[in-house]
């Protein structure tokens, strides 16, 4: 990754932005006052914030504001924080994003997730994304996340992030063994703050093959095992490359548009009050499967539209802010609004123009 030429790049930019008159800034309130069906929210998911530097978090944040962006979504990574077994934290990398994105006047959006060894299944050793091995023990781990961070203005929890794909659950997606965790984070993180919104874990859009479960079958499953009463938002990543999100082909178009939907099957357990928070979406502009830079712009401009049109779509965030590298075998390096270098691509003024137009309000 080129991080270390955004600073100077992005100063640039936001004076751009600034003299154009293009900023636009939302006063960040609790973000439970968010779960409305109106006024949608739009974030930067970029689980590399982790690794930047206080300049570099500034610098990365005013450029985000400055098109419109008032959130960020990030891992509260148990793994990391707990590495060594259940007595000892280190908060050093999410202290330093959290502190300096609330300084910022954004709010975050922490997804609880990454099980450390000792806290992992059995036989899951080699795994890279083990489940938790006790409901209640990842129940704790969630009641301190929000412990640390609700006193500074943090409550916005994701509990876990696409559970339904062997990627992120392993040994293999367990729709019952979500639910429980789902369950027992849910009570343990409205303990530590009632007023916290806590969004289910945003789910892949996957087909049930090969372990990995669809999000609408994952959906009535979670149903079937009690999740009822325990997410304030449903999580969901309507990736839809090549297919543009207007597609009915789409990962998009499983929200609404397909039978059964997500929705539809929200509605039919009685959730029909509770939105949709789209936790992730975006397209590789390059790599395999990239669909180049003006399809990723058509993208986003298109979701932008979209959630700001539909009164149960709560939020929507962005994956992700710079693209991670070069390698045209790899699409993970392409998804950025920025290039690797750190130049804007069609995407980046294509996301500040549909925000702009935005009919949302603070």
């Amino acid at each position: 990754m080129a991080k270390q030429v955004r600073l100077s790049t992005l100063i640039m930019l936001i004076a751009i932005l600034l003299v154009g008159g293009g900023v636009i800034y939302w006063s960040t309130q609790r973000q439970h006052q968010h779960s409305r069906m109106s006024d949608p929210h739009f974030g930067i998911a970029d689980p590399d914030l982790l690794g930047d530097t206080v300049p570099m978090l500034v610098s990365q944040l005013a450029a985000m504001k400055a098109i419109g962006i008032t959130s960020v979504r990030v891992d509260a990574d148990w793994a990391m924080v707990q590495p060594a077994g259940p007595l000892t934290f280190s908060w050093t990398r999410l202290d330093r994003v959290v502190s300096t994105a609330r300084a910022a006047g954004m709010s975050v959006d922490l997804i609880v997730d990454g099980c450390p060894r000792w806290a992992a299944l059995a036989n899951t050793s080699g795994d890279s994304s083990p489940q938790p091995a006790s409901s209640a023990q990842y129940a704790s781990w969630a009641a301190d996340v929000a412990k640390r961070y609700a006193p500074q203005g943090v409550n916005t929890f994701e509990i876990w992030n696409e559970p339904n794909i062997a990627l992120f659950w392993q040994p293999k997606p367990d729709p019952s063994a979500y639910t429980a965790d789902l369950v027992a984070a849910y009570s343990a993180i409205k303990a530590v703050d009632p007023s916290a919104f806590v969004i289910s874990g945003g789910l892949a859009p996957t087909v049930t093959k090969n372990h990995n479960i669809s999000a609408i079958d994952f959906l009535k499953a979670m149903y079937a095992d009690g999740a009822k009463g325990s997410f304030d938002a449903f999580g969901y990543h309507p990736y839809s490359f090549p297919e543009l999100p207007d597609s009915n082909k789409s990962g998009w178009s499983q929200m609404a548009r397909t039978s059964p939907s997500l929705r539809s099957v929200m509605i039919r357990n009685g959730d029909g009050n509770k939105p949709i928070w789209v936790t992730e979406f975006g397209a590789p502009s390059g790599g395999p499967g990239g669909v180049g830079e003006s399809a990723q712009a058509t993208a986003l401009t298109q979701a932008v539209a979209d959630v700001k049109a539909t009164p149960w779509i709560g939020a929507l965030y962005v994956y992700t802010w710079q693209d991670n590298g070069f390698d045209p075998h790899n699409a993970q390096d392409w998804f950025g609004l920025l290039t690797a270098r750190g130049s804007t691509k069609p995407a980046f003024r294509a996301l500040a123009a549909a925000i702009d137009s935005s009919s949302a309000s603070p």
